[in-house]
């Protein structure tokens, strides 16, 4: 398995930690303006920041530019925040799956924010880092949903409320 293969293998597996952490966010938007800390991103920042990593990794394919912005997308409903995911989360293995593996191993990305580069790496590394960013910042975000007045999703197994159900013979 080259290593394009096995990205794409890892991000097929973690699409679905990602909805549902987009699908555990609370109905009530405007929840998430909730911040742990003042130098922390709020929720909606942190949904906003990861979910456009899929969307810049989309553009570079096409341009080999990823152009963050520090501007955040808003989205109305968790089910837009999902459908943007997983329109671009399909588009990308798409993509991905005609990029032959010199490209993935040797095509320079060059990583900007609002437009000023910052460094550049090869593709695979690129986005390797997207992938890692996204994990990273989903968790993050799990440390928000009781704040925010909601349990917690599923991400990686059994929350605390699964156990407890599990504990009492009712799951």
């Amino acid at each position: 398995m080259t290593n394009k293969e096995f990205f794409i293998r890892t991000w097929e597996s973690e699409m679905a930690p990602t909805l549902s952490s987009i699908n555990g966010l609370p109905e009530d938007m405007t929840k998430l303006s909730y911040r742990c800390n003042e130098k922390a991103k709020s929720a909606e920042e942190l949904i906003s920041h990861y979910l456009g990593h899929v969307e810049v990794m989309n553009n570079s394919l096409d341009n080999f530019i990823a152009d963050e912005k520090t501007a955040t997308k808003k989205f109305d409903s968790r089910e837009d925040a999902a459908q943007y995911f997983e329109k671009n989360a399909k588009e990308l293995i798409e993509k991905l799956k005609s990029i032959d593996d010199k490209t993935w191993d040797e095509q320079i990305i060059s990583f900007r924010l609002d437009g000023k580069e910052l460094f550049a790496f090869p593709m695979g590394d690129t986005f390797w880092m997207f992938m890692f960013d996204i994990i990273h910042h989903r968790g993050q975000l799990s440390t928000y949903y009781r704040t925010m007045g909601v349990r917690n999703p599923q991400i990686y197994g059994p929350t605390a409320e699964d156990m407890e159900a599990m504990a009492a013979g009712k799951k």
